[in-house]
């Protein structure tokens, strides 16, 4: 199977980028896959490795230079603000080639444990994309702000299988920037706010293992979910997501899952990979989340095997 794939990067995060495709590409080995990167002022080198990491798995790789005039007046928020590149998502249906009708956008703190070619498969003419769910509105107020009924869901941004006929057929590029220009008092969470705002109600539900947030044993429950979905969420994930932004494993210390990174930047052959160092209060966290990781993975196993027994009974 041919299928394309889409990131976002600058050279902030080339490293952990190729990282990501290695994974990619170590775990569809029988796909030819076509990689669209999206970006701003990646160094001549930089783009020169990703083609060549791209090449050696007989992978093609892109490169687009986003139009950064068409994100002006998009809103950020004060405490920890994104660069712009975290918007660039709301110009997909411009800024790749008419002839893709859909593609799998990916985050670059992630790592893909498995093949993905199955999401290619998924029906989704009446969806503007395919994802998995997400735990926000985080308050009455983010509610509020998004327009969301209660218990209506969202979806992570992070990893989304991408409708791109449905975004051109609906004019969604114009309406996606109108709201991501919006005033509002508070901003949340960037791009993914603008797309569930906008797509309420358009989007198709995965199961959770395609994004499964690393060094978790619980995901967001849902009556759809079956007992092998939350299974699959823990022992057998798709995808794992770095998404905490004080968890990523470009740390100078090993958590639970971090080892997936590691594993694929060294395949990656990423010259000079640099880590972050933490204080020593950071190491005693992750010190305890790795002994108490195993035991809550021993739990989840025995609550399952429970569940299950009832559910025959």
């Amino acid at each position: 199977m041919s299928f394309d794939v889409v990131i976002n990067t600058d050279d902030n995060y080339v490293q952990h980028c190729a990282a990501m495709l290695c994974s990619l590409f170590e775990n569809n080995n029988g796909h030819s896959i076509i990689v669209h990167i999206l970006e701003r002022n990646i160094s001549l080198q930089n783009k020169e490795y990703l083609k060549r990491l791209s090449n050696r798995y007989n992978n093609d790789c892109f490169f687009y230079v986003v139009d950064e005039s068409k994100l002006e007046g998009v809103q950020f928020r004060n405490n920890r603000p994104l660069s712009m590149a975290a918007y660039y998502r709301l110009l997909l249906a411009s800024v790749l080639p008419m002839h893709i009708s859909r593609v799998l956008y990916l985050d670059c703190d992630m790592i893909v444990l498995e093949d993905v070619s199955e999401l290619f498969e998924i029906e989704l003419d009446n969806y503007a994309l395919a994802a998995t769910m997400d735990s926000f509105p985080y308050s009455q107020k983010h509610r509020l702000q998004l327009h969301m009924q209660c218990g209506e869901r969202t979806f992570c941004s992070g990893m989304m299988l991408v409708n791109l006929d449905y975004w051109r057929s609906q004019n969604s590029e114009a309406g996606l920037l109108e709201y991501a220009k919006r005033k509002r008092e508070v901003v949340y969470l960037h791009d993914q706010d603008v797309l569930n705002y906008y797509f309420k109600g358009q989007w198709f539900l995965l199961p959770p293992k395609w994004n499964h947030v690393a060094a978790t044993t619980i995901c967001e429950s849902l009556p759809e979910y079956k007992g092998f979905d939350l299974y699959e969420y823990v022992f057998c994930p798709k995808i794992i997501h770095y998404a905490a932004s004080y968890l990523k494993p470009w740390i100078n210390s090993s958590y639970p899952q971090s080892e997936y990174y590691m594993r694929y930047l060294a395949l990656s052959e990423f010259p000079k990979p640099v880590f972050n160092k933490i204080n020593f209060r950071s190491r005693l966290s992750l010190l305890k989340m790795s002994i108490l990781y195993p035991i809550k993975i021993i739990l989840v196993r025995f609550r399952l095997r429970n569940a299950k027994s009832k559910m025959i009974s």
